[in-house]
């Protein structure tokens, strides 16, 4: 099966999480009774009084009518009709005032349910975005996003099992109120069941981060648990790279069938281990022969040791254990493994130190939160589903990038770590030779990480090929790292090409410290120091070169190919050719090459010009830019490095800026 090499880039950000802080409006307060009622009634009772006053003399005095009794008690009667008006005005004019307020106190409560309905679906955006549904992890594994998350993420292992609700991340203040039965009584209830309703975000993914456990224990239905299992596994799967989390499987025999769509996921393979179908799965149904197909990659679990993180030299390791028994022994309970974490569907449920357990019912989920228990929506996968998804995953490989630390500029990290070996004394050097033999792999090998875990990859393939070269120049000062980097250099290539394919003609100008040791590699064909005893080589090395270029150029034109890259083509199809791999000339201090042998240059300038088609490459490494001397072979350079520069002036003259400086 073909495979598609997955370049990870920057990690994509989701919608950002919503943040906001309500202080509350005070409901109405009802009003007190009106003073206006009482001063109406005082305003009008004199007036009552004098008409009862004049009533009463008119009626004594002599010559009394009717009609003078009638004028008197219509006035008095008048008076009393005016003073109840008045009070009947005031209150039905509070009652249209505190009908009001009520009506702006709900509008503005409407408006904040509102507001607050829009804050919950942003922020059941924000957690879904981390925390997508498992039926829809095919989509993020055809996308950008597909392993995106590395160990030094906070959500490295995390993943969602079911829907519950939240706290909300919309702030409700309370107001300072008055007493309860002051307030408006509709009011005061709209507002109790606002802040009662929007404090909690419903359908909210709930994650469960693995790293921080030994072992999650599923109790209750165990087909439900299986389920939940398999959703966990599809996220691990989809947003983990390979070189960083591993998945392994322990079931029974008579239940094998139920993990078979396990092969198809990239995790599920053993580093180096492989059988007749290529490498061998980390299935298992005998506790002790898992344990054994882990080999290395698992540790005990010390005290101190617990907070390693990890990374693509310890991978973190999850281990599905399905109905198979566990020996009480085990080392998988307990402390348990480094780096690793059990999901233990056996139903032996042993508990123990740093042990979650989970109760998934038939559509729901039971978890512990704090002293009390959780309950959510429970997640699940089919088997169907699951391999659906294990078969998207099945081509994808990494490209070598990786997450070495949390600020890859600030630490250091080894050549093993760029390169993906875990164990640099018992590693298959056949085996990481074997995928070099893809076109875009070859000649192309990582020497360092970006500021954001990134890494860097040198790639001395001409430009119609897709690469850098064939040919450059490094420029760093004293104590700018150029002789680490061209050891990582010349290693990283001979850990990823066999010797049948790339071979090294190593030059040192400053004693031999740089290649010290390489001449043992068998990709190496000679080391020159200007050390005394082997300046005769140097005298050679002009004639060996300038007559390998001649017996390469004979060699192709014999077998009728054009260029070194067709000849490699034709010879991978399957043509009866020889070998003839690919010369890479490093020539450290070559200023003081050129001091002590201005000879040289030509022989420079003849690699420049045929080099490229001959399968002859040229990297010129010095302390300082000699364009007096480098300006005839200049031309021929494709790519340039700059560590650290002595001068703005010569970091311009090498990469045109003034950054190395």
């Amino acid at each position: 099966m073909s495979t598609v090499t997955v370049k990870r880039g920057p990690r994509a950000e989701g919608p950002p999480a919503p943040e906001a802080r309500f202080e509350l409006q005070e409901p109405p307060v009802l009003g007190e009774p009106s003073t206006r009622d009482f001063g109406s009634v005082m305003t009008m009772l004199p007036m009552g009084i004098g008409s009862i006053i004049m009533v009463i003399s008119l009626s004594g005095a002599s010559g009394s009518s009717p009609m003078t009794y009638l004028i008197g008690g219509g006035m008095g009667v008048s008076m009393m009709a005016m003073s109840l008006g008045q009070m009947g005005r005031s209150g039905s004019d509070r009652k249209r005032k505190m009908q009001a307020e009520r009506r702006d106190y709900l509008r503005y409560i409407g408006q904040l349910r509102k507001q607050a309905r829009d804050m919950a679906e942003e922020q059941r955006r924000a957690v879904g975005w981390n925390n997508p549904d498992p039926t829809a992890l095919w989509s993020i594994a055809l996308g950008p996003r597909l392993w995106e998350r590395r160990a030094s993420h906070e959500d490295f292992a995390r993943v969602r099992i079911g829907l519950g609700t939240q706290e909300a991340a919309l702030e409700l203040v309370s107001p300072s109120t008055k007493p309860i039965e002051d307030l408006e009584p509709l009011s005061a209830i709209s507002l109790r069941r606002f802040s009662e309703a929007y404090r909690t975000v419903s359908g909210i993914p709930i994650s469960l981060g693995l790293r921080s456990f030994t072992s999650v224990e599923f109790a209750g239905d165990m087909a439900a648990g299986v389920g939940l299992v398999r959703a966990m596994l599809a996220q691990l799967a989809t947003f983990h790279s390979p070189d960083e989390l591993r998945i392994a499987v322990l079931t029974s025999e008579q239940h094998r069938s139920e993990w078979d769509w396990v092969k198809w996921l990239p995790h599920n393979a053993h580093v180096s281990a492989r059988d007749f179908a290529g490498p061998q799965r980390l299935v298992a149904c005998d506790h002790d022969e898992l344990l054994d197909l882990l080999g290395h990659e698992v540790t005990d679990r010390a005290d101190h040791d617990r907070a390693v993180a990890p990374s693509v030299v310890e991978p973190f390791v999850v281990i599905v254990a399905h109905l198979a028994p566990i020996p009480e022994s085990s080392r998988l309970l307990g402390a348990g493994l480094r780096n690793t974490v059990l999901l233990d569907v056996t139903g032996m449920l042993p508990g123990g130190p740093q042990v979650l357990r989970l109760n998934p019912t038939e559509d729901r989920l039971e978890f512990p939160v704090g002293d009390g228990v959780g309950s959510a929506t429970r997640d699940e996968l089919t088997i169907t589903q699951a391999e659906s998804l294990a078969r998207v995953l099945a081509p994808q490989r990494t490209s070598g990038t990786v997450d070495l630390v949390e600020r890859p500029l600030e630490s250091d990290f080894g050549l093993t770590a760029l390169l993906g070996i875990r164990d640099v004394y018992t590693f298959d050097v056949v085996a990481q030779w074997r995928p070099r033999n893809a076109q875009r792999a070859r000649l192309s090998v990582p020497i360092g990480v970006t500021e954001d875990g990134e890494v860097v990859e040198l790639d001395l393939k001409e430009s119609a090929q897709g690469g850098m070269g064939p040919h450059g120049m490094l420029i760093g000062a004293t104590g700018s790292g150029k002789s680490e980097l061209l050891r990582t250099l010349v290693l990283g290539l001979a850990a990823t090409h066999s010797s049948e394919i790339l071979n090294f003609v190593l030059v040192d100008f400053k004693g031999g410290a740089t290649f010290r040791g390489m001449e043992k590699l068998p990709h190496t064909s000679a080391v020159i120091t200007n050390l005394s005893e082997e300046l005769p080589l140097v005298d050679r090395m002009q004639d060996s070169l300038n007559g390998e270029m001649v017996r390469r150029q004979e060699q192709l034109r014999a077998t009728g190919y054009s260029s070194l890259f067709d000849y490699e083509k034709a010879r991978a199809a399957g043509e009866p050719l020889a070998p003839m791999p690919t010369l890479f000339l490093v020539v450290d201090e070559f200023s003081e090459l050129l001091a002590s042998k201005p000879e040289f240059m030509d022989l420079f300038v003849s690699v420049g010009r045929l080099g490229r088609s001959l399968g002859v490459h040229l990297l010129l490494a010095s302390q300082r830019l000699d364009e007096g001397r480098i300006h005839r072979v200049e031309g021929h350079l494709s790519y340039r490095i700059a560590l650290r520069t002595f001068s703005s002036m010569e970091s311009r003259s090498v990469i045109g800026v003034a950054s190395a400086y």
